[in-house]
């Protein structure tokens, strides 16, 4: 998966490679992302005993700590996004998973696809988003959320990292027609 002969690395190139998300992307551009941080980013945390609360656990290959509860928590909010955009087909998509009590494993990765879209959603829609690590290194894309960009400076600096080269917030110009 990882080093210069890794096949991602083919992968991407037959989408013109890796975006960079400071530069302007012309065609097709592959920007990673990661489902937990966008959780995070856009305050998914569900009440705990924690400050900041807890993440939702919601794979249903990992019994325990999976919580249909939690299921339906992201479920919900991912079909908030989406209901808050018009996209009746996805919709209706996740409020009837939303419904199920034994979602699969399939299941999952299908709703961390909708959250990944909407990565790509706040990107287009030019609302600010994080860039988490470097081009050269590997980077992720999230929606800007003021406690992780605090969290992840803080977490640069103990490891000996410059925050402000690894944790940066990007917003999309806005396209004139």
């Amino acid at each position: 998966m990882f080093g210069e002969k890794a096949p991602v690395w083919q992968f991407l190139n037959r989408f013109g490679g890796p975006a960079d998300p400071f530069e302007p992307v012309e065609g097709t551009r592959v920007i990673e992302t990661y489902p937990v941080l966008v959780m995070i980013a856009l305050g998914w945390m569900l009440p705990d005993s924690r400050p900041k609360g807890r993440l939702p656990k919601y794979n249903p290959e990992r019994r325990p700590p999976f919580s249909i509860s939690d299921w339906q928590h992201v479920c919900k909010r991912v079909l908030d996004e989406v209901n808050e955009r018009g996209l009746a087909g996805l919709a209706s998509w996740l409020h009837g998973i939303s419904e199920s009590h034994h979602p699969s494993k399939s299941d999952q990765d299908e709703l961390d696809a909708c959250i990944c879209l909407l990565v790509a959603l706040y990107m287009i829609e030019c609302r600010k988003c994080l860039v988490v690590g470097s081009r050269k290194w590997g980077y992720m894309v999230v929606p800007y959320g003021e406690d992780l960009y605090w969290e992840l400076c803080a977490r640069c600096r103990k490891t000996g990292r410059e925050p402000t080269e690894w944790v940066r917030s990007i917003e999309l110009a806005s396209r004139q027609n």
